[in-house]
């Protein structure tokens, strides 16, 4: 029965992060999600009481597939810049595939839901992680001084590059909007330059 119930939640997540990547979170309605399934509405609430909290399921879902992804490639990394450049590529890709679910995260402009306010901190938590592996192959490989504040450290790398995206803004009102895709290209771009500053400034 638990097999048999993942299963069904996993399809309606599948279902859901098509909808919401095509059509965004605002034009897209549980009924339709339920329609795609052939599934009734009320076995859709059962496994989620509203879209918010549905959205928010996908939002992780999508988020674990990104660590899972950028996870391999930095161990397969020979240097920090590139296990760094592969977490950067990985997370540009990910988000440039998934736009519309993560239109919303970025719209300064929308109340977000409870249920992903809860679930973001957690996430970015998990990708501070990541950053810090990172640094951490470095001094244990000889490329990186040894750093007293590991942690603190990933945690400064990690929101300076995200940060990176107010770089392109070119209006002060674009604040109130995510980046286009084509701006993500951009921002990837400086993300690397800072990464680069950021490391070299930690090499023995």
């Amino acid at each position: 029965m638990a097999k048999s119930a993942d299963a069904k939640r996993t399809k309606i997540l599948e279902a859901a992060k098509k909808r919401f990547a095509h059509y965004g979170l605002a034009k897209t309605t549980m009924a339709e999600i339920a329609q795609d399934l052939s599934f009734s509405k009320a076995l859709l609430y059962y496994y989620f009481p509203d879209k918010n909290s549905l959205f928010a399921a996908v939002m992780e879902a999508t988020i674990d597939e990104l660590l899972e992804i950028s996870t391999a490639k930095i161990k397969s990394a020979k240097t920090v810049q590139h296990a760094i450049d592969a977490f950067l590529e990985t997370r540009l890709h990910i988000i440039k595939e998934n736009y519309n679910v993560f239109e919303f995260t970025y719209s300064l402009r929308n109340d977000m839901p409870p249920d992903l306010e809860c679930a973001m901190p957690a996430m970015f938590e998990r990708e501070i992680e990541q950053v810090r592996s990172i640094l951490e192959m470095g001094v244990e490989n000889g490329e990186l001084k040894p750093i007293d504040d590991m942690m603190t450290t990933a945690r400064i790398l990690l929101i300076s590059m995200l940060g990176m995206r107010l770089g392109i803004l070119k209006e002060f009102k674009n604040l109130f909007f995510p980046p286009t895709k084509e701006e993500f290209d951009y921002i990837l771009d400086l993300q690397r330059k800072l990464s680069k500053i950021f490391i070299d400034g930690l090499r023995k």
